[in-house]
């Protein structure tokens, strides 16, 4: 073992030694080291030299006489600083996702477990997202996602999820209607049914349809969800309508008969409805509506679509059929008498009036004229409960 010691030493001592004649034959003068970077500068930072000088004592300043404190415990006065939000906040935050909190209750509790503490809104809601990943479940196969569906077709508690009807043939071709026996019993109350899809929910990216009704005060009630094909065709939507019609005798033993279905221009929904509920009126949104309108305007002069913009709100306004039958062949008339608006005036004759025409307030009395209850029911979706 001494002499493994001292040809290491030798070893070192030579290789120095070289070092140094190859130096000096550079023509190198200078008997000092080269500068080197040394520690990095967070390594002797105020707080650190003081956690030395508390380990650390030198009796009567001689400093042949150190003696060194060592704890068992860190010290966490000298933690580094973080940026990350403090333990209590973020083990109170797992806490609420665990329980299924949404991101608004827990920074409402958060306010009251840590009344003394900033929770900045980014930080939270990176917070929560990381939370629900650790927690969601494994990716079903095409097998257990039918069995789940199967094991849910009780809904034996009123609030627990129903699974009334599914079909599951592949990942990209399905149709599962989620629901609770107490929210499903709304649809004997209201005569308007609202229809919207979603995207950017699921894994697979599939289509989610939102269905429900406004109450009084305008704000919306869904009556379940239902995740649909990928290219959202009339058949996701008549398996819908058909669930609801044979829920609704199974349950209420009524059929179901809504008279008024609004959604926006999709295709899909608007042929279904003439399949399974050819007597239901079919309502356009307003809001979508007048989107579309407005990216059609690039047929017009700045000035003219002005003049158009406001003379189509005027014609929303129509509180019966009469009224806009009336109304609506005056302003036919009027545009067509000027030839720069002949492109405009045959997309708007053929979309806004031969098929979808039921966009004014006649159309569905003290009923809401726009499908914007649904679409911010999506939003809070998107934004409280997806990861």
């Amino acid at each position: 073992m001494g002499k493994l010691c001292l040809r290491s030493q030798i070893k070192t001592r030579f290789l120095l030694v070289a070092r140094w004649i190859e130096r000096f034959s550079n023509e190198r003068e200078p008997l000092e080291d080269n500068p080197r970077g040394g520690r990095p500068i967070m390594a002797i930072i105020q707080a650190n030299i003081d956690a030395v000088k508390d380990m650390a004592t030198v009796p009567d300043d001689d400093p042949n006489s150190i003696t060194v404190m060592f704890r068992n415990t860190h010290n966490h006065k000298y933690r580094a600083e973080t940026t990350r939000l403090p333990s209590p906040v973020r083990q109170s935050v797992s806490k609420y996702v665990h329980i299924g909190l949404t991101e608004s209750q827990i920074c409402s509790s958060l306010l009251l477990d840590h009344p003394s503490l900033s929770v900045p809104s980014t930080k939270l809601t990176s917070l929560v997202k990381t939370e629900r990943r650790k927690n969601r479940p494994k990716i079903f196969s095409v097998f257990d996602f039918c069995q789940w569906c199967n094991d849910h077709q009780d809904g034996a508690v009123p609030h627990s999820t129903f699974v009334p009807f599914y079909f599951i043939n592949d990942i990209d071709d399905l149709f599962v209607l989620f629901t609770t026996k107490e929210l499903i019993r709304q649809i004997q109350y209201s005569p308007l049914l609202q229809i919207d899809a979603t995207y950017k929910l699921t894994w697979n990216e599939l289509p989610l349809g939102v269905f429900g009704t406004p109450d009084c005060n305008r704000n919306f009630r869904p009556f379940g969800v239902a995740p649909v094909s990928e290219d959202e065709s009339s058949s996701c939507y008549e398996h819908l309508f058909n669930s609801l019609r044979s829920l609704s005798i199974q349950q209420f033993h009524q059929p179901y008969l809504p008279k008024f279905i609004m959604a926006d221009g999709a295709l899909g929904i608007t042929s279904a409805q003439q399949k399974i509920f050819p007597n239901v009126t079919r309502l356009m949104c307003w809001f979508h509506m007048m989107q579309k309108c407005h990216s059609h305007r690039n047929l017009l002069s700045k000035q003219q679509w002005s003049q158009v913009d406001k003379e189509i709100h005027a014609v929303q306004l129509s509180f019966s059929d009469d009224v806009f039958n009336h109304g609506i062949n005056l302003l036919m008339n009027k545009w067509r008498t000027e030839p720069s608006l002949a492109n405009f005036c045959d997309y708007f004759n053929e979309q806004w009036v031969e098929k979808l025409r039921y966009w004014y307030e006649g159309s569905a009395l003290n009923l809401p004229s726009t499908n914007n209850g649904c679409e911010s029911f999506n939003a809070t979706i998107k934004r409280q409960y997806t990861l």
